[in-house]
């Protein structure tokens, strides 16, 4: 067997390991309540109170990543709680309610970016190790509470099995696995023997920070940008995005006009890697469209432009910027100008400090659109 099939096997191994101990805390937990509350409903009651009791933990958890990653002073842009997904803004929080596949209704995660001014190993491995040690930190004092409670009652049976699964939460998410995605402990440990911050494959990391910190497109370094169009999908979706921008800012709008078969050629060639990114390829569809709708002048392009609703969460700028295009077309400049504040207020209150820049350029070039 080569050192390949060694590696599967074995992260198959901690995969199984890592799933009995995470389902262990959700048992221990529903036993300890059963055994302690009287009550007609049981077990449901039990396993219902568990259940909540693990998304409180789910709370916990990435609660922990969250302060791990401020403390390095990364920028949060999204966090999800089970099915509640928060969107960070430059002044407060987006909140919708989005269920997950069925596999992943109890998860949660984090995503940041990295801090530009700080070396990656040090602040990633903070933020991997920040999520399992609060587990295991509120479990070690739901534990004490608990048995301070002298196993008495349903507060003492409350705080034991919170205990319990923080701690086995803990414990589970530091085992280095790789199921849909790398656990913390993985995490922590590939970021461990990581030693260059230059490595190919953390292209879209640097790309990202840097964006964040607010550098246009235009501007990103280009070596990187062929990197992440080399790469597995979505990197060369990321990276046709992040040209098309440039080119949008600049006002090539001739130039933006022939990436269209670009991105159908793409899409073509890649057929069989689009799981899970329509979100991505309508949005970069939709700013499309809006580039043809303004070179050609032509309101009609942009009625019936199908934006979703997974597009107005992460991208709320473009369809007011749309119906800005379209209403200044139709000869309603006040109209058009009431959209383009919208546009401008929603990119300008997003973390991303780029975005902010861009959207400002491209309202100066509607507001300098003639006349219908």
């Amino acid at each position: 067997m080569d050192g390949n099939a060694w590696l599967k096997a074995l992260n198959k191994l901690l995969t199984m390991v890592q799933r009995v101990v995470l389902l262990s805390g959700w048992f221990l937990a529903a036993l300890v309540l059963g055994l302690t509350i009287k009550s007609g409903l049981q077990p449901f009651l039990a396993m219902f109170l568990a259940s909540l009791l693990v998304i409180i933990s789910v709370l916990v958890h990435e609660g922990g990543h969250y302060l791990g990653a401020r403390w390095c002073g990364m920028p949060v842009l999204q966090v999800r709680i089970a099915a509640v997904e928060l969107q960070a803004l430059r002044r407060g929080w987006r909140l919708r309610w989005s269920p997950q596949l069925k596999r992943n209704r109890l998860g949660g995660y984090v995503m940041a970016a990295s801090n530009p001014q700080r070396p990656l190993r040090g602040q990633w491995m903070v933020v991997a190790l920040s999520g399992p040690l609060l587990n295991l930190l509120v479990g070690g004092a739901a534990l004490g509470l608990g048995l301070g409670l002298h196993w008495q009652g349903v507060p003492a049976a409350m705080a034991l099995a919170f205990a319990v699964i923080n701690l086995v939460m803990g414990v589970g998410n530091l085992l280095p696995a790789w199921r849909v995605s790398p656990s913390d402990g993985m995490l922590l440990l590939s970021w461990y023997v990581h030693r260059d911050d230059q490595r190919p494959e953390l292209a879209q990391a640097r790309l990202l920070a840097l964006t964040v910190a607010g550098v246009p497109s235009a501007q990103l370094p280009a070596q990187d940008l062929e990197r992440l169009a080399r790469g597995a999908m979505p990197e060369p979706l990321v990276a046709f995005g992040y040209r098309l921008n440039a080119r949008q800012d600049q006002g090539d709008w001739l130039e933006v006009l022939q990436m269209e078969q670009e991105l159908d050629e793409l899409l073509a060639a890649r057929a069989g890697e689009l799981t899970g990114m329509s979100v991505l390829i309508e949005l970069l569809r939709g700013e499309l469209v809006f580039s043809r709708a303004y070179l050609q002048r032509d309101a009609s392009i942009l009625k019936g432009l199908p934006l979703g609703a997974d597009v107005d969460w992460y991208a709320p700028w473009l369809r007011p910027r749309c119906l800005a295009l379209q209403a200044i077309l139709e000869g309603d400049r006040q109209q058009g100008e009431a959209y383009v504040q919208q546009a401008l207020q929603a990119a300008q209150s997003c973390v991303v400090l780029s975005q902010g820049k861009s959207e400002a350029l491209l309202a100066e070039h509607l507001r300098a659109l003639p006349g219908p």
